[in-house]
């Protein structure tokens, strides 16, 4: 089986300097309309259900079975619960954080009773399609009854946005995500209704809902996330910018994408793939694994702080190395 990911999701400048870039994925409009929901801080999941019922366990990144090379026993859950897979409507893989106890850390999701799979899209395994369903009362529908399961709601705020227009016409939009989001990292508004537990978010996340731009694509294309202070992998004045930050250095450019986040994430998803190692300890034996994990972020998430700050990766490359195998080293 292959797996099938999830896409990766820019942030609000990228997403503003894509469009400016490529007007013709507006499809036509002059606005594009965004419904949000909270970011969750866990691993990457996804469950394949075959026409023939066949059902597959996923990580962002590999295909899952229990034991050796599970994403922090995802797959023995699923494995566990695989009779309720199999009655859920087939050709589909549906997508979800994997999430709670010993999954990542200092967030109220990790302090819930149990290890739950909170599902907030599906899209077709057919191929070719471009259908993607994230309307929270049609994800109810197909995974209803699987103990452990939950659907992330739709959350505030709702959103219409002008993405071509001048920079200075988005302050307005940004000032209100940056609220929305603040008030999530101080205490998670799903997580405190859903299970009576007080403590931070991490963000949201925007989806494009508009009728021309619906889809897996548009979706790839329009969607974005706003993390909170504590979660940002970008030191950056606030959650939601108009344009990248600028670094005046080298070692200014390390210091603003090395932060915690993104350190504690990288070492969080290679232990994850240990079924010897605590997903949140650190073990010297996957130093390695970090830094390659390390430096294929900083390619993807950082190109926009890269040409704004007048810097090639080539250039950052060797102090982004040493600073990051010092920190993991330092941890083990």
């Amino acid at each position: 089986m292959s797996i099938v990911k999830w896409s990766e999701i820019e942030a609000f400048h990228n997403v503003r300097k894509y469009c400016h870039s490529y007007p013709h994925h507006m499809c036509g409009a002059d606005k594009v309309q965004y419904r949000a929901k909270v970011k969750l801080h866990g691993t990457n999941a996804a469950v394949q259900i075959h026409p023939d019922s066949h059902v597959v366990a996923q990580s962002r990144t590999a295909e899952l079975t229990p034991g050796k090379g599970d994403n922090a026993g995802f797959a023995a859950w699923v494995a566990s619960q695989e009779a309720r897979w199999e009655a859920c409507p087939s050709d589909l893989v549906i997508f979800g954080e994997w999430c709670g106890p010993g999954i990542q850390k200092g967030v109220a999701i990790n302090q819930i009773p149990g290890k739950a799979f909170v599902v907030f899209a599906a899209r077709s395994l057919e191929a070719g399609s471009d259908v993607l369903i994230v309307q929270p009362t049609a994800l109810e529908k197909i995974v209803a009854g699987i103990p452990g399961v939950y659907v992330l709601p739709w959350a505030e705020p709702t959103l219409e946005i002008p993405w071509l227009t001048p920079p200075s016409d988005l302050e307005g939009i940004t000032r209100v995500i940056n609220e929305h989001v603040e008030a999530v990292e101080k205490c998670d508004p799903w997580v405190e209704a859903t299970f009576q537990v007080k403590g931070t978010g991490e963000g949201l996340v925007f989806y494009p809902v508009s009728n021309e731009h619906l889809g897996v694509q548009n979706f790839s294309n329009l969607a974005f996330k706003a993390k909170g202070e504590a979660h940002r992998v970008v030191k950056a004045k606030s959650s939601a910018q108009v344009d990248p930050e600028v670094a005046a250095s080298v070692d200014q450019f390390v210091a603003m994408v090395l932060t915690e986040a993104r350190l504690d994430q990288g070492a969080t998803t290679v232990n994850a793939t240990n079924p010897n190692v605590n997903p949140v300890e650190f073990d010297k034996r996957l130093t390695g694994k970090f830094m390659a994990w390390i430096e294929e972020d900083i390619k993807k998430e950082t190109l926009a702080e890269l040409e704004a700050s007048g810097l090639t990766y080539e250039q950052v490359q060797k102090a982004l190395v040493a600073r990051a195998r010092g920190w993991y080293l330092g941890k083990s």
